[in-house]
This record gives C-alpha cells, sequence and structure tokens, in this order.
C-alpha cells in the first residue's frame, strides 16, 4: 500500500474511532426510568372490544384513539386545557359522528369507566420488579388525569413500584410537547441525559428524544415507531426484555 492510501486509512480510522469515542461518552446508563401508563404498562384489549362494539365497527378504537391525541394536541396548541377523560368523551362522540352510527350515553359511560380498571399487560410486574431490584428510580408520565391515573395503577396492582407518579394534568400541556418532559425531569432534579423514557407509542418516544431524554421503545402489538424521527437507544417486545437490555447496557 503506498503512503497515500496509508494515510487515507489511517485518518478514517482514527475518525471513526473519535465518532465511537464521542458517541459512548454521550450515553449514560440512566438513573431515572419513567413510564407511559396507557397501552405501555396497561393492557386496553378491553375497552378497544367496547368502543368497537359501541360504535359498531372494527376501526372504531383506532380511529377514536387516533381523534383523542390529535384533540389533547389541539389543546397544548391553541392554549386550551380539558383533562384527558374529558376530551376522551368528547372525541367518541366526533368519532360516532364520522362513523355515521349513535353512540348510547351508557356506552359512552361504560368505555370511560373501563380506562379506570385497565389489567397490566403480562409482562409489566416482571420487568417493573427487575429494574427496581438493580436500583433504577421508576416514575410515571401520563395524559390521564392524576385521579384516573391513581386509580388505574392501583386496580393494576402498579402503584408500589413508582417513586411518584405524574400525570400532564400538573403542567396543562400535553404529550408529546418537549416542555413536559422538561418539566419533569426539572422536578425530578435530573438531567435528560441522566433519563429514559419508556413508551409504546412513537409519538412518546419522539418527544423524549426531542427533550434530550434517551427512550425505550415496547413493540406492543398495533404500535410502530416514527420513521422520521430518531431511533430509541433500547427496543424490546415487551417490557422484560426491554429490562433486561437496560439492564445490561
Amino acid at each position: 500500500m503506498d503512503s497515500t492510501k496509508e494515510g487515507f486509512v489511517h485518518r478514517l480510522s482514527f475518525s471513526l474511532s473519535t465518532i465511537n469515542n464521542t458517541m459512548n461518552n454521550s450515553f449514560k446508563k440512566p438513573t431515572i426510568i419513567v413510564f407511559d401508563v396507557n397501552e405501555t404498562l396497561l393492557d386496553m384489549t378491553d375497552v378497544k372490544k367496547k368502543v368497537n362494539n359501541a360504535l359498531g365497527s372494527k376501526r372504531g378504537f383506532k380511529l377514536w384513539f387516533t381523534q383523542l391525541l390529535q384533540y389533547s394536541l389541539v389543546d397544548t396548541v391553541t392554549g386550551s386545557y380539558h383533562d384527558f377523560g374529558a376530551i376522551a368523551g368528547a372525541t367518541l362522540e366526533m368519532t360516532a359522528l364520522a362513523l355515521e352510527t349513535e353512540l348510547k350515553e351508557e356506552d359512552k359511560k361504560e368505555i370511560l369507566a373501563a380506562m379506570k380498571s385497565l389489567p397490566p399487560h403480562d409482562d409489566v410486574k416482571e420487568g417493573l420488579q427487575l429494574l427496581k431490584d438493580v436500583g433504577f428510580r421508576l416514575v410515571t408520565l401520563t395524559n390521564s388525569a392524576k385521579d384516573i391515573l391513581q386509580q388505574q395503577l392501583k386496580h393494576a396492582g402498579l402503584a408500589n413500584y413508582f417513586e411518584t407518579t405524574l400525570s400532564v394534568d400538573e403542567f396543562k400541556l400535553y404529550k408529546p410537547h418537549t416542555e413536559v418532559y422538561q418539566k419533569v425531569l426539572s422536578q425530578l432534579g435530573v438531567s435528560p441525559q441522566e433519563s429514559l423514557m419508556v413508551a409504546a407509542h412513537g409519538w412518546d418516544i419522539a418527544g423524549a428524544l426531542a427533550a434530550g431524554m434517551q427512550a425505550g421503545f415496547i413493540e406492543r402489538k398495533g404500535q410502530s415507531l416514527y420513521p422520521l424521527a430518531p431511533p430509541p437507544q433500547y427496543t424490546g417486545k415487551d417490557l422484560a426484555e426491554l429490562a433486561h437490555s437496560i439492564i445490561n447496557n
């Protein structure tokens, strides 16, 4: 190999080494893990069935939940705030109109009540215990109202895993607005680089990453990452698999 090629290879090797070192130095093991709740920790299968039956469509739940997220962001960008349950009820009515069907008031009340008593996914307690046993601080951050969150975690038997349980109610802004994550981290006294957001929604992962957090994506059925956002540092088929990945990093 002539000296020109040798010099090029040396410079390339040095550059790659520098890039790898920089990435490794900026990538810290988190000290605190922030969890989304609905669909991430809690199984919404029963609610999906209730919504589809009430709206007479297999697309009912997906259309409703998309509208629910959309109009929570409408509140955020217009400077308004209604709690998640109020938006859930309003968007159920909107979805019924879109599907040209009637939504009975008793069905609406049953759906909203069911949101308070969701079971945990089968993998959740194992995953939370793994992370708690090795010393991670665990907290929640959900779009659900604070009183609903507390009922959800108590019913699911998850309340004791968390140091604190936070809701966007405290900030009057909905995820994935970056300010929500930043306010939470300030309240918890940790830097974004020391924190990790765990969620089963691509929009939540994108928001956390934009706020400077690390992120872990749980590949729940029907969920996917946003291809135009940076990839999360961790992924797992379920929370137990994700926990092992975080612990062994």
